[in-house]
Order: C-alpha cells, then sequence, then structure tokens
C-alpha cells in the first residue's frame, strides 16, 4: 500500500534533476494499481521526472519517418514506419489484419530466472509489426496514422482530411505545411490554430481568414503582419488601413521574393515579440496548468489536450479522463505510462501503441481489437487471459501475474516504463528527437539507437530542391505548388522535414517557469522563461489588453 504524505522529493534516474511525486500522484498511483485475482499490486513512484518520463514515451512514436521495405509475409513492396533493417518481421496493413496468422502463435513461457523486459524484447522480434496505421482512407498511401481521409500526402496523426499535403491536420481541406491545424480549409504552414480559411504563416490563430503572417490574431479577417489583435480588419504590422490603402500596400509587396519574404517575416518577428502575450495558450479551462489546453478541468503540466479532466503530466491529447502520463492518445480512461492509444482504452498502464476497445492490459505493445486482461503481449487482436502472447484460463493468469510483479519488483523493473532499448525505432525517428531533440554523439553515448537515412523528403515526379539547411534533397509536388502559387509567395528552399522541425520551434518547450504578470504582478505558471524577452499577461490583464 501505498504511503500518503505532502509529496516526495526525488532525484531523476536518468537526467539528475531534482523532482516532486505529489500528494495527487500518489493516491492516482494507487487508483491504478491493479487487483488481480484479489491480490493488489501497487505501482511504486516513478523514478525519472515528468520531462524524461515524457521523452522516454516519445521515443516509442514514430509517425513521419517512413520507408519503402518489402513486406514480410508476400513478396511485394509496401510502405512502412519500420525501415528494413528492424530485427522483427514487418506485414503490409492488408497482410497483418488478415487471418493468415495468429499473433498467440508466437506465445511463450514465462521465465522467471530471467528479467522480464528481455523476454519481452525477444517475444517481440518474433512478432509481425504493422507496417502503417491507415483507416478508411482514399488515396493516402504516404500517411501514417491517419484515418477516414483523401488524396493526402506525408500527413500523421491526422483525421477526416481531404487534399492535405505535410504536417498535421485535422479535419481539414487544402492545408500543406501545418502543425496541429484543426477545422480549417486553404492554408498554408499554420500553427497551432482553428477555424482558419485562406491563411498563412500563422500561429494561434483562430476563427478567421485572409490572415498572412499572424500570431494570436482572434476572429478577425484581411490582416498582415499583426500579432494579439481580436475583430479587426485591413491592419498591417497592427495599423489600421481602409480597405483601399490595405491593398493597395499589399500589392507592392512581391513574397515570390526572397529578400522582400525575408523582410516581411523579420518585421513580423520583431512586432510579436513585442506585443502582450498570454501566459499560456488555452480557453474554457478550470484549474489546469501547462499550454494549448482547451475545454479541460483539473489538469497539471499537460501539453496539447482537449475535453480532458484529472489528467497530468502528458502531451496531445483528446477526450482523455483520470489518467497521468500519457503521451498522444484520444478516448481513453485510468491509463499510466502509456504511448500511443485511441477508441476506447481503460485501465491499460505501462504499454504503447495499444487502441480499439482494449482495457487492463499491463506491459503491452500493438494491442487492438477488443484485447483485454494481459501482460506482457505484442500485436494480439481479440484475446484475453494472455502472456508473453501464451494462452492462460483466468485463474491461471490472476494466479501468475502476480509472481510476475513480484519477480519484476526484485529485477528493478515493475512500475517502470519500457527502457529505450524495447523501442521499435531509433531516436531519430521518433517525435522525441522533435521536442526533445539531441545530436546523433549523444544519443549513441546514451546507448540508444540512430538511423542515419531516417524518413521521406517526399518521392513523387517533380523536380529537386535541396534544402538550405540540410542538404537533403526534396521536391514540390503540383497540389503543393497550387497553394504556394495561390497564396503567391516563394516555394519552399527547406525539406519537409526541416520545415516540420521549424513549426515546431515556434513552441516554447514543455516546461513551466514562475513568474509574475508584467502588468499587475500576479503569480503565473507559463512556458515562457524568465529570460526571454516577451511581456507575459495573467488572463485578467491579457483580456483587457487584447479584447
Amino acid at each position: 500500500m501505498n504511503t500518503f504524505s505532502a509529496f516526495m522529493e526525488k532525484k531523476c534516474a536518468n537526467c539528475d534533476s531534482e523532482f516532486v511525486v505529489d500528494d495527487s500522484d500518489l493516491q492516482f498511483l494507487d487508483k491504478i494499481s491493479p487487483v488481480i485475482g484479489g491480490k493488489k499490486c501497487d505501482v511504486v513512484a516513478p523514478k525519472m521526472c515528468p520531462a524524461c518520463r515524457m521523452q522516454r514515451r516519445m521515443a516509442f512514436r514514430n509517425q513521419s519517418s517512413l520507408y519503402h521495405r518489402n513486406c514480410d509475409a508476400a513478396d511485394k513492396n509496401t510502405l512502412s514506419m519500420y525501415r528494413e533493417e528492424v530485427s522483427f518481421p514487418v506485414y503490409s496493413p492488408d497482410e497483418w489484419w488478415g487471418s493468415k496468422w495468429e499473433a498467440k502463435d508466437f506465445g511463450v513461457d514465462f521465465d522467471f530466472n530471467r528479467p522480464f523486459f528481455e523476454q519481452f524484447i525477444e517475444l517481440r522480434d518474433t512478432v509481425p509489426h504493422l507496417a502503417l496505421v491507415s483507416q478508411a482512407n482514399i488515396n493516402c498511401d504516404y500517411c501514417n496514422v491517419v484515418g477516414h481521409s483523401k488524396s493526402c500526402y506525408l500527413i500523421y496523426g491526422s483525421i477526416e482530411c481531404e487534399d492535405c499535403y505535410y504536417g498535421n491536420p485535422y479535419s481539414c481541406r487544402q492545408c500543406v505545411d501545418s502543425f496541429l491545424l484543426r477545422n480549417s480549409e486553404i492554408c498554408l504552414e499554420c500553427v497551432d490554430s482553428n477555424k482558419l480559411y485562406d491563411c498563412s504563416f500563422c500561429q494561434n490563430c483562430s476563427n478567421s481568414s485572409g490572415l498572412k503572417f499572424c500570431f494570436d490574431i482572434n476572429n478577425s479577417q484581411d490582416c498582415f503582419a499583426c500579432a494579439g489583435l481580436n475583430h479587426k480588419q485591413y491592419c498591417i504590422l497592427n495599423k489600421q488601413y481602409v480597405k483601399e490603402e490595405y491593398e493597395n500596400i499589399l500589392s507592392d509587396i512581391d513574397l515570390t521574393n526572397e529578400t522582400q519574404f525575408s523582410k516581411v517575416m523579420s518585421q513580423f518577428n520583431d512586432l510579436k515579440q513585442g506585443v502582450p502575450h498570454r501566459y499560456y495558450v488555452g480557453t474554457n479551462n478550470e484549474k489546469v496548468s501547462g499550454d494549448y489546453v482547451f475545454n479541460s478541468k483539473d489538469c497539471k503540466e499537460i501539453y496539447g489536450a482537449e475535453e480532458c479532466q484529472d489528467v497530468s503530466y502528458s502531451f496531445q491529447l483528446l477526450k482523455v479522463n483520470d489518467s497521468m502520463d500519457l503521451t498522444v492518445g484520444e478516448c481513453g480512461e485510468l491509463l499510466y505510462e502509456v504511448s500511443a492509444f485511441y477508441d476506447r482504452v481503460t485501465n491499460v498502464i505501462l504499454s504503447y501503441f495499444c487502441w480499439g476497445n482494449v482495457h487492463d492490459l499491463i506491459y503491452c505493445g500493438q494491442c487492438t481489437r477488443n484485447v483485454n486482461n494481459c501482460f506482457g503481449c505484442v500485436g494480439l487482436k481479440n484475446a484475453e487471459y494472455c502472456i508473453l502472447n501464451k494462452q492462460y484460463t483466468k485463474e491461471e493468469y490472476e494466479e501468475m501475474v502476480p509472481k510476475i510483479i513480484e519477480h519484476m519488483k526484485d529485477t528493478g523493473e515493475w512500475g517502470e516504463f519500457f527502457p529505450m532499448s524495447v523501442s521499435p525505432f531509433a531516436y531519430n525517428e521518433t517525435i522525441a528527437s522533435e521536442f526533445f531533440p539531441m545530436e546523433k554523439e549523444n544519443v549513441l553515448k546514451r546507448g540508444w539507437d540512430w538511423f542515419d537515412d531516417a524518413g521521406l523528403q517526399g518521392d513523387v515526379p517533380g523536380d529537386a530542391r535541396v534544402c538550405e539547411v540540410t542538404g537533403a534533397l526534396f521536391r514540390v509536388i503540383p497540389g503543393e505548388q497550387k497553394i504556394y502559387e495561390h497564396f503567391k509567395v516563394r516555394l519552399p528552399n527547406r525539406s519537409p522535414n526541416q520545415r516540420h522541425r521549424d513549426r515546431i520551434a515556434l513552441r516554447n518547450p514543455m516546461k513551466l517557469y514562475e513568474r509574475v504578470c508584467d502588468k499587475c504582478s500576479v503569480d503565473v505558471q507559463t512556458t515562457y522563461s524568465s529570460e526571454g524577452k516577451e511581456k507575459i499577461y495573467c488572463e485578467e490583464c491579457y483580456l483587457k489588453e487584447v479584447y
């Protein structure tokens, strides 16, 4: 039984930083500790700080590094998130979802003389892996973790999109180069925005149309290089014009010219630095901390969350309740240390890539479609009471699992998420490298994997261009070019992968600082460092200033 106290002060086993496990954390760990066969198996307090736990989970999600490789079930080529050199078989989606194989056929006995993680890796390396996650799509062959979309190319983690290219759109049409852009149409290079139409190079904007080079603009139309405005039209660098003046000034700006494009970007960035910034991005929340949080309640240190309640230390969630330490998922409850989950997931702990009406899973990976009460399993569908993919009766399972957990306590494994060595991906193939970037030398020094040729840059016909940052060759596809021509801006001089990294760099790191409002001096927790130049306002002061 966990002993509750006000908090526990700990030192991170990975980075040596000090962190706190507070009373609410301990109560949650007690709540999700599994009861199996009448025996409660207490989940111990984490050994790593929240940031290192986040980084570790992110290293289990590759959504944008894709490869051409052979399908190991049939003599044919397939596109895959797993490169040819991986140690396990990879099946194309039609083969993986087919009836020609059964994951339980790979089941093995648990060996109490060996560590669990060692045995899990051996099982993982025998079970076929799903090459791509794609559901109900039309002409979206070069997309991963995408559903109900049409004619899209190299988008990831998206649903209900059409004619979109590169990035993470959600319910969008004709959008190119986006990052977490939602419910929008005809947009280019828009980040963390919602309900935009005919907008380009925008960040943190909503319910607007005709914006170009804008930051934190809401309920507005036809604004150019503006920041921190609401209910405005015909503004340039935050200065009001009449329609004719606005159109005449813009007609003299040639954004296909690299020099003029760079000048506009420089003026816009200077203005953006000078306007007041809300201490966090979010609306309609109650008792939350973090950034990019919407319609949520009682959440702590969450980043990119919507319609969540009682969730902590997590990233990019939708409709999740009563959970802790999650990375990318939706529609879940009572989850702990889970990376990538979707569609009715409950009572799952210490697992990755599990989705589709699954519950009561412990240390499982890639399990889907009605899997429940399983421990240490890989690639199961429609299964229950399995350990290392071997079938047991309910009574055998409930007797065996508590013994395995006791064994894992002795080896020091119990309660910790899978180590990096279990991840099927190289570090730089995963979203961990996007939000916790590391040099190859440091990654290898830690004993983690690295792959020099990670990901596609785009491989359809077109004239090759050279990325000005990385030197990588890339192509501008016809649908993408039409959007650039529509906005009358010069074609990109950076590869899709580099443009994606640039968009992520627009966000603050997922770290909270104690600051005071620069207007009224009330205390706030913000992702803006105290060393930054931005003016940070509390909610009340910001609303008075902008609205």
